[in-house]
């Protein structure tokens, strides 16, 4: 027994220093540490917060997830205004830049021309009227790896009626100038490609930048008379530059479009029946505005008006020797400016 008391003994007095010892590294905290702590974790809470909201819209309202429930549910951002398309969502402005249209079109032109020296019964040379025709265009808007809303548009329009001319003859008999009335068969065509990227402003108003070329020609006959002749002149050339369409979606079915376009007109050149050899003429500059709407009937049906003015001028040829004379002719500067209005469909895919 008195071995198994001093066990006993032995035990005790080796515990003693342990339960010393614990409570040094568990020191009793007062009450202003405990108040320092919580004030420095609720700094670092707001913090947080912060780092984790910023560059958000300050009115925007997180929603509230109950993480004891789904922990995995991720915030919910409101999307932009959307139009539908055979079952996938795109942006109004978009949907606008993807479609294959065929418009009738109307177009008055009123081209002026004078030479350098005439007299004073002569005047302008001038042609007006409204000529019918129709245009075709072709446009789509895509996204690759890294660039969004890739731009590519074709156009082509074709005009053909006869429009009043009024100018003047010369008589080779008695070199005497009197008025001329007559009409002018009038075709055109125009011919572009346009290349730009779609900037997304807002999710209503998108900027499209794009680079423009392409081919236009015009062939003008006008008629003659018993005293006078007819004469029959082709011109054609290239033109380059840059345009800007504007779209603004007022709703997912409605978009206003704008345009405004400028283009060096290079290369121009014309050739007249009965003269030996080509007029080539000065480049000049075209300006274009428009302004127009897309209206959705049916998800992929959409009905299309617009109105575009513009102004184009050329620049007096080289001289060239006149066949049935010792003299030498050109053809002199000119200008014209016009509008066009054209409705039709439009096929969105």
């Amino acid at each position: 027994m008195r071995k198994i008391a001093l066990c006993f003994g032995v035990a005790a007095c080796s515990l003693a220093p342990v339960k010393a010892a614990f409570a040094q590294f568990a020191p009793s905290h007062t009450t202003q540490f405990l108040d320092e702590r919580r004030d420095d974790e609720l700094r670092h809470r707001d913090m947080a917060r912060m780092l984790m909201t910023m560059g958000e819209n300050p009115g925007y309202v997180r929603p509230l997830v109950d993480a004891a429930v789904s922990p995995d549910i991720t915030p919910y951002r409101p999307m932009p205004v959307h139009r539908r398309a055979y079952g996938s969502w795109i942006p109004a402005v978009v949907q606008v830049n993807r479609e294959i249209g065929l418009s009738m079109t109307g177009a008055w032109n009123n081209y002026k021309e004078k030479g350098l020296y005439q007299g004073p019964f002569t005047g302008y040379d001038r042609e007006n009227g409204w000529v019918p025709g129709f245009q075709a265009d072709v446009a789509a808007m895509f996204d690759t790896y890294e660039v969004e809303h890739i731009f590519l548009a074709l156009h082509f329009a074709l005009g053909d009626g006869s429009v009043k001319y009024r100018g003047s003859a010369q008589s080779f008999a008695t070199g005497a100038i009197s008025p001329f009335n007559s009409t002018s068969d009038s075709l055109t065509t125009d011919t572009r490609l346009e290349v730009g990227k779609g900037i997304m402003v807002t999710d209503r108003f998108m900027i499209t930048p794009a680079m423009q070329g392409g081919y236009w020609s015009w062939r003008r006959a006008v008629g003659g008379s018993d005293t006078v002749s007819g004469s029959t002149e082709t011109y054609g050339g290239f033109l380059a530059g840059i345009t800007v369409r504007l779209d603004y979606a007022l709703t997912d079915a409605f978009v206003v479009r704008g345009r405004l376009g400028w283009a060096e007109l290079v290369g121009t050149r014309m050739n007249a029946v009965g003269q030996d050899g080509t007029f080539h003429l000065r480049p000049r500059p075209e300006w274009e505005a428009s302004l127009g709407f897309d209206y959705r009937l049916m998800a992929a049906l959409h009905w299309t008006i617009e109105a575009e003015y513009r102004y184009r001028s050329f620049g007096r040829s080289q001289n060239l020797l006149y066949r049935h004379a010792l003299c030498c002719i050109y053809e002199p500067s000119s200008w014209s400016n016009g509008v066009q209005l054209r409705t039709g469909l439009a096929y969105a895919f």
